[in-house]
């Protein structure tokens, strides 16, 4: 072995020595009293902290997501889209709109594609349609309804649907004479 080598191995093995001694942690006060923690400690009244081992959290699976790497059989069916939501109104929230009016916004990855477009049912019963994530209905009735979107290809054939939401509409209510 060269000197240029032995030289190399000397300073590999002090760089491994060292790497305990830098991960230590000391306590110390300074000049106006303050606590003070370091790597480097500057008195000799610098105490050293045990840590201890960092926390790991392993987040929970998602409920209905297929393990990485796999696809479930409904995102075989989905033609390519992820996921579709409806993110407004969001479930089980009042509406106030005297005139009825609601709009359904829609969340959609990837985007749509061609020859598809969006069919929005409301308490089971295709009320409209289009290929824009925002979908207007008009002169809703008053009351509790579940609304929930899907997307259908030129043959009518549903390629996929969302999670049914609930939502009250608030409108005022005229007595009759």
């Amino acid at each position: 072995m060269n000197r240029q080598n032995r030289i190399l191995l000397l300073g590999f093995v002090t760089l491994l020595l060292s790497l305990p001694v830098a991960a230590a942690v000391y306590m110390e006060k300074d000049a106006e009293g303050n606590t003070v923690f370091t790597d480097r400690p500057s008195s000799e009244n610098a105490k050293p902290i045990k840590l201890n081992p960092p926390s790991i959290y392993k987040a929970p699976a998602i409920p209905g997501a297929a393990p990485s790497g796999q696809t479930t059989d409904q995102n075989n069916d989905a033609q390519g889209y992820e996921f579709i939501t409806i993110t407004y109104p969001v479930d089980d929230s009042p509406i106030r709109e005297n005139s009825g009016a609601l709009e359904v916004n829609i969340d959609l990855i990837p985007a749509l594609k061609p020859g598809h477009r969006f069919v929005l049912l409301m308490d089971g019963i295709p009320v409209t349609e289009g290929q824009s994530t925002t979908l207007h209905l008009q002169n809703v009735d008053r009351g509790t309804h579940a609304i929930q979107v899907q997307i259908v290809d030129d043959s009518d054939n549903v390629i996929i649907s969302s999670e049914s939401v609930i939502f009250h509409m608030l409108r005022v209510a005229v007595p009759r004479r």
